[in-house]
């Protein structure tokens, strides 16, 4: 039988946690060329889920909101050890998924442009390339933002 893949909501007021998930993010996200730290976590507009597969925690994602129906998927991370089993689709569509059903009506995606295999994830799911960004963060950071109504 397969293993579900579920979100399960980071408690922000756990000091432990919230340590543990920015732990996850520094060692499987490179953070180009800022670091995730707590108070990015505790950020009011966003909500962080740790993704499970069964027992294993497996990754990260989360949600911006930008207003109540539009919101930014962001930190979509699958760890490290768990890479090339088709986890990133699946958390992709999780998180599209968790965004419908709080009322959002477009998903947006500012994505490395050095990362290929979450550009083409997103592509093969119905998001469209909106704009890219060169330079964008820092000096040699590029980013395409990606869009889907939904």
């Amino acid at each position: 039988m397969k293993d579900n893949l579920r979100l399960v909501p980071v408690d922000i007021g756990n000091a432990e946690e919230a340590a543990m998930v920015v732990e996850l993010v520094q060692k499987n996200y490179p953070e180009k060329p800022y670091p995730f730290t707590v108070e990015k976590l505790r950020d009011p507009s966003r909500i962080f889920f740790k993704a499970y597969l069964g027992p294993e925690l497996v990754g990260l994602t989360g949600i911006d909101f930008k207003t109540p129906t539009l919101a930014e998927t962001i930190k979509t991370i699958v760890r490290v050890e768990h890479r090339g089993k088709n986890l990133g689709v699946r958390l992709s569509q999780a998180i599209e998924d968790e965004c419908r059903k709080r009322g959002v009506k477009k998903i947006m995606s500012t994505i490395y442009a050095d990362n290929h295999a979450m550009i083409s994830i997103k592509l093969k799911q119905g998001y469209n390339i909106e704009g890219f960004h060169p330079d964008h963060e820092a000096p040699g950071f590029h980013e395409y933002s990606l869009g889907k109504k939904i």
